[in-house]
């Protein structure tokens, strides 16, 4: 799976909770607003003659105050929602099987690497056996010198290309803290066309 493939995987997660999420929340806001209106047009018949300046300014206030913990409560209620999206992208990542881990890693490492040769140290995912495999296929599918780094990642997943003092961070933190800031500016967007 390309890099290009587990980005557009999370995006259509992310996008189909985010779907989810506003369409619960555009239903939530409708039967509210409906009740508020019901509520705020009975009340005002009710006391037309009985309420002064004073009281119509406490009861604008109490429904700004109402509306804005409603809106509060759909924005936590969306950031939940988030989270569990991407929990559930990391959580696939982590747990995908070696064989498809190794493929995705060569995939990977040849896409970011601009020079062929760098040091690669991988996470806490495999053993040496079987990431010195994805090191020699690697060379052999790409022409490369890549050399397996002696050390490991405190990271459950990705890699790490060294040369020099050049990195390269591919680790499944890494990717997940840029990408998540982008697909949670494409949230938002879609969160407030909608609403």
């Amino acid at each position: 799976m390309s890099v290009e493939g587990i980005i557009d995987r999370i995006m259509t997660d992310a996008k189909g909770e985010v779907d989810s999420i506003l369409s619960e929340a555009g239903r939530q806001e409708r039967a509210i607003q409906e009740d508020n209106e019901r509520e705020a047009q009975e009340h005002y018949d009710r006391m037309r003659e009985l309420l002064d300046e004073k009281y119509r300014k406490e009861k604008e206030r109490a429904i700004l105050n109402r509306r804005l913990d409603e809106r509060k409560s759909v924005l936590m209620t969306r950031q939940t929602w988030m989270d569990r999206a991407f929990d559930e992208a990391r959580s696939r990542l982590v747990d995908q099987s070696m064989n498809e881990y190794q493929q995705l890693m060569r995939q990977l490492i040849a896409t970011v690497s601009s020079a062929r040769d760098e040091e690669v140290q991988f996470g806490t995912k495999g053993d040496e056996k079987e990431l010195k495999s994805v090191i020699t296929e690697l060379n052999k599918q790409t022409g490369g010198k890549f050399t397996l780094s002696e050390e490991r990642g405190d990271f459950p997943w990705g890699f790490i290309l060294r040369k020099g003092k050049v990195e390269t961070n591919m680790s499944i933190e890494s990717l997940f803290k840029y990408k998540r800031n982008d697909l949670e500016q494409k949230a938002w967007e879609l969160f407030n066309a909608d609403v």
